[in-house]
């Protein structure tokens, strides 16, 4: 016999999203009263150009790629030809379809454009990414141009990978020191902000100094984690956590306790910290997860 309890709840959800009713509606770069707008109608024509040299390539776009072009050559010499029409700004700058402009040229074939007056670089971003998103290189290749306001912070970025050969995400979260998402969400705004770059270098000499000897962990972020929260840590004696002792330590038997690929951050700390006991004398040196600074 089933027992009466309390009806529950029943959970609607709605498929249909509520957005804001806009006066105007901005179609290609032109702005249209919507009151004025019929059922159909023409925002701008589709023309094709066959002089190459009108085309402007931005240098804060993503790095052209010979694959991609070989791609849509073939594409192209289909019997439907061009499907897309390339999209360019009042001043010839390709905000999307460099690659069809590559393919179009070397078919010697014009390129079908439409244009789109205003648009920038950033348009350009958000329209690869509904088709073909961008990557870790795409976006440092473009944030790092001189054109950038902020170029600066990310060349740290470029050279940083480049002395400590890091994963992109164990980088940019050091020398973000943001754990939360690792400073994803700010990289590809363009709004990356490195937090101490002497801290960043310390413990990336750390990391480097790791795969002297285990290649793997110093790449995987949880590990990562529970390395830097494992230099808080104080012994029962008092006194503060040694590097070296750690780093020898791992050196040691790294092999005894990082066997797996997997496991959590808690998990990656646990087995640091036996690491690091493990033989250890005097036992008043040994860290605990329970002590901390």
């Amino acid at each position: 016999m089933k027992k009466k309890g309390k009806r529950g709840r029943r959970l609607v959800i709605s498929s249909q999203k509520s957005f804001p009713m806009f006066k105007n509606v901005t179609m290609l770069g032109t702005k249209f009263r919507k009151s004025e707008l019929l059922n159909k109608g023409e925002v701008t024509s589709v023309f094709y150009e066959h002089d190459y040299s009108k085309f402007v390539f931005l240098e804060t776009n993503r790095p052209i790629k010979e694959s991609r072009i070989d791609k849509l050559v073939g594409l192209l010499n289909q019997p439907r030809g061009q499907l897309n029409p390339v999209i360019i700004n009042e001043n010839w700058e390709i905000i999307e379809g460099q690659h069809r402009v590559k393919a179009c040229e070397r078919l010697q074939i014009p390129v079908m454009c439409v244009m789109s007056e205003g648009a920038k670089i950033d348009d350009c971003i958000v329209m690869n990414n509904s088709q073909d998103g961008w990557n870790f290189y795409d976006y440092l290749h473009s944030f790092s141009h001189s054109s950038r306001p902020n170029y600066l912070e990310y060349l740290k970025i470029t050279t940083f990978l480049d002395e400590y050969q890091l994963s992109t995400t164990v980088a940019t979260w050091l020398l973000s020191g943001n754990v939360k998402d690792y400073g994803k969400s700010d990289f590809e705004n363009g709004r990356f902000r490195v937090k101490s770059l002497a801290y960043a270098q310390q413990q990336g000499a750390y990391f480097n100094k790791i795969r002297t000897f285990n290649d793997k962990l110093p790449n995987k972020v949880k590990f990562g984690l529970a390395f830097v929260k494992a230099q808080k840590l104080r012994a029962k004696d008092g006194s503060i956590f040694s590097i070296s002792t750690c780093l020898t330590q791992l050196e040691k038997y790294h092999n005894r306790y990082f066997k797996l690929t997997g496991g959590t951050k808690e998990e990656f700390l646990e087995a640091l910290i036996e690491c690091y006991n493990y033989r250890l004398r005097p036992k008043k040196k040994h860290i605990s997860n329970k002590v901390l600074d």
